[in-house]
């Protein structure tokens, strides 16, 4: 056994590898979560609305859009994403955003790459950009999690992610305390394009909530020359009963 081995053997000893999310003991150092918060991970179920992707439970005979989208259809072609926005999901994504827990950044680009190759037509992409964040959040935050996620997706299809190319022109506040209406009003004409890197574009979120920011993004491409906007995200919302 080499040297590097030997010490890579006692660091595990002495610290052995925990889940990010219940702290329980793993034997996979490289694993960001035990199979029992995974399991519990909430997954999107067919049926899904054909525009934002959300599960449509029980629609199986019903209109192919979600009451939303077909009341205000959004500026992208659609939107898919491998986890409902709850439980362990939730915190996981949290995790990822607020204190900076790279491993469960790169668990999620996985999953959304995975879900990218069956539902999205990526031959057709040729371009990943972030949902851009405003530089004096970034600056607080210290990380922008919706790069870091579309760098590592563009990356698994050999596309190009290039920065800055889509800007937030203004601070807005944040969308968490505001009706569905009101949050399509706050982002409304807060992104712009410095310059548009191609006409076929995946667009990276981490939550779809109210598809708010995620068309406002896509209106400022589209306005800008792109002919398709696609969106992936690592989570979508439930819909609320009405």
């Amino acid at each position: 056994m080499s040297l590097t081995h030997a010490l890579a053997s006692l660091r595990q000893a002495a610290y052995p590898p925990s889940c990010l999310l219940c702290g329980q003991r793993m034997m996979d150092p490289d694993a960001a979560i035990c199979l029992s918060c995974e399991r519990g991970m909430p997954r999107l179920q067919p049926p899904f609305c054909q525009r934002c992707g959300v599960s449509q439970p029980g629609a199986w005979d019903s209109a192919m859009w979600c009451r939303r989208c077909q009341r205000t259809p959004a500026a992208f072609a659609f939107a898919r994403a491998p986890l409902v926005y709850a439980g362990p999901a939730r915190e996981a994504i949290q995790a990822f955003k607020y204190r900076q827990h790279h491993r469960l950044g790169a668990w999620l680009a996985a999953h959304m790459t995975s879900v990218a190759r069956r539902q999205v037509p990526m031959s057709e992409v040729e371009a990943v950009l972030p949902v851009p964040m405003h530089w004096f959040k970034q600056r607080w935050r210290g990380q922008h999690s919706c790069a870091l996620l579309a760098q590592s997706i563009a990356s698994s299809f050999g596309l190009p992610c290039p920065d800055g190319a889509l800007i937030r022109t203004r601070w807005t506040p944040a969308q968490s305390s505001l009706t569905p209406t009101q949050r399509f009003r706050n982002v409304s004409g807060a992104f712009a394009v410095r310059r548009l890197p191609a006409r076929r574009v995946l667009l990276v979120d981490d939550v779809l909530t109210s598809r708010a920011t995620a068309h406002a993004c896509a209106e400022a491409l589209r306005q800008a020359g792109a002919d398709a906007v696609w969106v992936l995200a690592a989570a979508i919302t439930p819909l609320r009963a009405p």
